[in-house]
């Protein structure tokens, strides 16, 4: 859910200080490989994705956002919950929540994360730490911790560059393992598309799934 978080998250702390009401805006996309942290989580294949949020003002936000999946067990469909706090302090973004990862037909894989994201200018970085409530239900396993720098590389004609580092620092689902993206993106007639490079150097015995790959993405808010 990356990529369109990311995309809400900016757009309500830019908001925060004025938002007065509760907002409710949409989003829906296409895209050719749903990658996550460097790895496929639909197998290769395309995903549809969407979802709600709502910012309640005063940075106050919450959201809700799906993507089918293929991890080689019975889930065919994620489902994520976040909520949170965005706001700036002293010229520095800051944006604080909670995210539940819930997965249809594999409890196991349920699991929650809290981050702590500061922006500064073009860079953003975000720790997300791997919670556990105890309850399968509920996300009983904390896969680790996961560090995320993102960097705004400017815009160029109509085209927005952007990169992303992240490392995984895993606590029982395998070897640590860094991954990076480029990406460039633009919008045309309301939708907005974009094509990015990824890749890992993580190992496992998921076949393609972790290999370099070029994804296309096409999604437009509501």
């Amino acid at each position: 859910m990356n990529v369109l978080k990311t995309t809400a998250i900016a757009g309500l702390l830019a908001a925060s200080g004025a938002a007065t009401a509760v907002e409710v805006t949409g989003n829906v996309a296409l895209t050719t490989d749903y990658v996550w942290r460097g790895i496929s989580q639909s197998d290769n294949a395309p995903a549809i994705q969407g979802g709600f949020d709502v910012d309640y003002g005063n940075g106050l936000y919450a959201g809700v956002w799906g993507s089918n999946v293929e991890l080689n067990n019975d889930s065919s469909l994620e489902l994520d919950l976040y909520a949170g706090w965005a706001g700036e302090y002293q010229g520095v973004g800051v944006d604080v929540g909670i995210i539940h990862y819930h997965y249809n037909g594999s409890a196991e894989l349920n699991t929650n994360e809290v981050y702590v994201g500061m922006s500064f200018g073009p860079a953003t970085l975000t720790q997300y730490f791997g919670l556990d409530t105890g309850s399968e239900s509920t996300g009983d396993r904390g896969f680790g911790n996961y560090t995320d720098l993102a960097l705004d590389l400017g815009s160029y004609d109509v085209v927005a560059f952007d990169a992303h580092l992240g490392y995984y620092d895993l606590d029982e689902a395998g070897d640590d393992y860094w991954d990076v993206k480029l990406a460039a993106s633009t919008t045309a007639y309301g939708v907005d598309f974009e094509l990015a490079y990824t890749d890992t150097d993580h190992t496992s015995d998921n076949g393609k799934q972790d290999d370099d790959k070029v994804v296309l993405t096409i999604s437009k808010s509501l």
